[in-house]
């Protein structure tokens, strides 16, 4: 369901914004994009803040790495959008060493936090003490799990809200673009907008 508001109903500096984007890059600004910067103080600046900060902060994970995280959790949530968008960011930071189609692309730490997610993600009141020791027994510090369940947490927001509007890439291209532009601003809308 695309609701209007979200497409038209930005204050003037982002509205400005947007169609600059559109006229320098000849692509829509990004749905996720248009989201955060309607009602930003409300939305948008906590959430990139946050994500600017799991996604691209320090961190045991690897950008690329966080991203293959972002593709599982949206593969379990069933999120095309999400997924087309994070399977080309992953690519980018990995430069092509992470294949999100193949678990074995991904380092033992990596593929060990998975079930964790999935958990997380499908049947969170069952997860025991258990489930977070195989993942240690693996080698993953306890600061690294939470890394990985704070991407878990974003893309179970943010992959309900890209289905429950209808988000959707105009084309390959846009994907590309916006793969590029996530690898440059590293999550990060201008502060101006996001007042």
């Amino acid at each position: 369901m695309r609701l209007a508001i979200l497409e038209n109903g930005h204050r003037l500096r982002a509205r400005l914004f947007i169609r600059s984007v559109r006229r320098l890059s000849g692509q829509r600004l990004d749905p996720v994009a248009q989201l955060a910067l309607y009602r930003p103080r409300f939305f948008g600046a906590p959430m990139f803040a946050f994500g600017s900060d799991v996604l691209r902060g320090p961190s045991y994970w690897t950008a690329a790495e966080r991203e293959f995280m972002a593709v599982f959790t949206s593969r379990l949530n069933q999120c095309p959008f999400c997924v087309r968008i994070h399977t080309e960011t992953t690519r980018v930071e990995s430069a092509g060493q992470l294949d999100v189609d193949d678990v074995g692309s991904v380092r033992p730490q990596l593929a060990a936090v998975l079930p964790l997610l999935e958990k997380t993600t499908h049947q969170p009141e069952s997860i025991t003490r258990s489930d977070v020791d195989a993942v240690r027994a693996a080698g993953v510090p306890d600061e690294a799990i939470a890394d990985a369940l704070y991407v878990n947490l974003i893309f179970n927001v943010m992959n309900r809200l890209a289905n429950a509007f209808d988000f959707e890439w105009d084309s390959n291209e846009h994907v590309r673009l916006g793969a590029q532009v996530i690898h440059r601003i590293d999550y990060k809308l201008p502060r101006l907008l996001m007042r």
